[in-house]
């Protein structure tokens, strides 16, 4: 899994990327930083949101991204893994609830973050990772039944996650209140890919996301060095 760190910098207007491939620049003058984003490369990308985040200074103890503008929890009812319909819903006090858009026939990029929140919650003692939920809201409805993301989840030893459907248009617009783009594919027909944000945020007892990160700019140490400093109450600043 990628283990380098991202440049320093601010990035501000950065549209969201597919496959590793940088679609808008951050604006001049400024370190650009590429908001990486999922699994085709087919979709348009014309009224993508935009992401708004600040990567803090090399001075910082967060290696993730903190939010200029935290998002609200995302919109929406879904059904879940566990029965029923929900919301994403806010911690505990103290607690976390981290949020990742993802499907389950994702080539690698899913996975990969999913296995990487894994590992990081893992490595924590058990009383922080009681602490700490997993939303997984799948941006591929018609394939993605709640039985088929319950079993993929059980894959990654990640007891604490809970997978998240809906119709497409729920899907898109709860996507896009959180700053991620999520696009219906062109054609879903045999194995299609969907493209769609990689974002895993995080989300505390306030109903807001103030922190983010992207499994590839962010090694699994560094993941759970953040998810160890929110928990101890430490400012996401």
């Amino acid at each position: 899994m990628p283990g380098s760190r991202a440049r320093r910098g601010t990035i501000g207007g950065v549209k969201l990327l597919r496959n590793g491939r940088i679609l808008a620049a951050a604006a001049a003058g400024l370190l650009g930083l590429g908001v990486l984003a999922g699994c085709s490369s087919t979709a348009s990308t014309a009224g993508s949101p935009v992401a708004q985040a600040t990567q803090l200074g090399p001075k910082s103890a967060y290696s993730g991204f903190v939010l200029t503008k935290p998002y609200d929890l995302p919109s929406g009812t879904f059904t879940s893994t566990h029965g029923g319909t929900t919301a994403v819903k806010a911690p505990a006090e103290g607690d976390l609830t981290l949020v990742f858009y993802g499907f389950t026939h994702c080539d690698d990029d899913c996975p990969t973050t999913v296995a990487d929140v894994s590992a990081a919650w893992r490595g924590l003692p058990a009383a922080e990772q009681k602490r700490i939920t997993f939303d997984l809201i799948t941006t591929d409805p018609w394939r993605d039944t709640p039985s088929v993301m319950a079993t993929w989840l059980g894959r990654f030893d990640l007891p604490s996650s809970t997978g998240l459907t809906a119709s497409w248009d729920v899907i898109h617009d709860s996507g896009s209140s959180v700053g991620v783009d999520v696009e219906a594919p062109v054609n879903r027909t045999g194995d299609y890919q969907v493209t769609h944000g990689l974002q895993v945020l995080a989300y505390t007892s306030d109903g807001k996301a103030h922190l983010e990160w992207l499994v590839e700019q962010v090694t699994v140490p560094q993941l759970r060095a953040d998810l160890a400093r929110v928990l101890s109450g430490a400012p996401i600043e």
